[in-house]
């Protein structure tokens, strides 16, 4: 099986499963939970060799290997490079300014540190997602203050757990 869809499967699944999944059972695992995969291979050019994307209901997430580590290099429409692993805020808002300031002010006076920040746009003052990675878990009194901020049409908390396969 493919490395990469493999990966996808795995990082899609695994949080839901005691079970371990790997290469040789990913697929399985899959079918067994009713996913259906769909693989296409293109010879188009791009800038990647290659790149998987994976939809779940209105959204999708593209990602692949950069120097033998996963990368997410799309979400939606948003171009992003993320290592999929850690602790996230995942916000979508207007693009106006205040509201990454403000969103920083909340989590500074809660002592969530921001260990790296990504904001994509689709047009200047148009719809904005930005990608916070925290150190720290970030409680829900926090998450309510943030989704109240003027802007905000979504923000959602996510934690990527690093599964081994040993």
């Amino acid at each position: 099986m493919n490395l990469l869809v493999a990966s996808a499967i795995k990082g899609v699944v695994q949080p839901f499963t005691e079970e371990r999944i790997n290469a040789v059972n990913a697929r399985l695992i899959a079918a067994n939970r009713g996913i259906r995969l769909v693989e296409r291979r293109s010879r188009s050019h791009s800038s990647y060799a290659s790149l998987i994307t994976v939809r779940m209901l209105d959204h999708e997430i593209a990602g692949t290997l950069l120097m033998g580590e996963p990368r997410a290099v799309r979400i939606d429409s948003f171009r992003v490079d993320l290592i999929p692993e850690g602790r996230f805020l995942v916000s979508r808002h207007e693009d106006r300014p205040g509201v990454v300031g403000k969103v920083g002010s909340i989590l500074g006076e809660h002592d969530v540190n921001i260990a790296s920040m990504q904001v994509g746009r689709d047009a200047p003052r148009g719809n904005a997602m930005m990608i916070l990675a925290v150190d720290d878990r970030v409680a829900q009194d926090v998450l309510l203050r943030l989704r109240e901020v003027e802007g905000m049409s979504d923000l959602r908390y996510v934690e990527l757990l690093q599964h081994s396969d040993a």
